[in-house]
């Protein structure tokens, strides 16, 4: 393995404040801020509302391909692609049978799936710290 060897997945998580009232829209844009999928230059929130029409999507077990939402978002393949790459760079989305979709069933159930993802990152990362300090000498309490 190199340094330069490309990541398998890139988790962004911003502190966000949660949104004082529920709302669907809100709590939906709340998540793509906090995943950092809202950018200050995307003013029209384009990367909300691809993830918001994957998320209603799923309701019915569907994805949808990228030539499906630039349609229905009128916005182009590239912008599309562009957005959904992060989005599955994150383990949120995935490409399944030529359709983007979210990982799971729920977006609940998505999101506990990262969470694991992110546990198991940890793990790898607290196994090499804890063979460096062993390796210099270094003590934990």
């Amino acid at each position: 393995m190199s340094l330069n060897e490309e990541s398998l997945a890139e988790y962004v998580l911003l502190s966000v404040r949660k949104p004082s009232i529920a709302e669907y829209p809100t709590d939906l844009e709340w998540i793509c801020r906090t995943f950092g999928f809202l950018e200050l230059r995307d003013k029209q929130k384009t990367a909300y509302l691809i993830f918001k029409a994957l998320v209603e999507a799923n309701v019915h077990n569907d994805g949808l391909t990228s030539d499906e939402l630039a349609e229905k978002l009128n916005l182009t393949r590239g912008t599309m692609i562009h957005h959904l790459n992060k989005m599955m760079k994150s383990g949120l989305v995935i490409f399944h049978g030529s359709k983007y979709k979210l990982r799971e069933r729920s977006l609940k159930n998505t999101v506990e799936e990262v969470q694991r993802d992110l546990n198991r990152v940890f793990e790898d990362i607290f196994g090499i710290a804890e063979h460096v300090d062993h390796t210099l000498g270094l003590i934990s309490r």
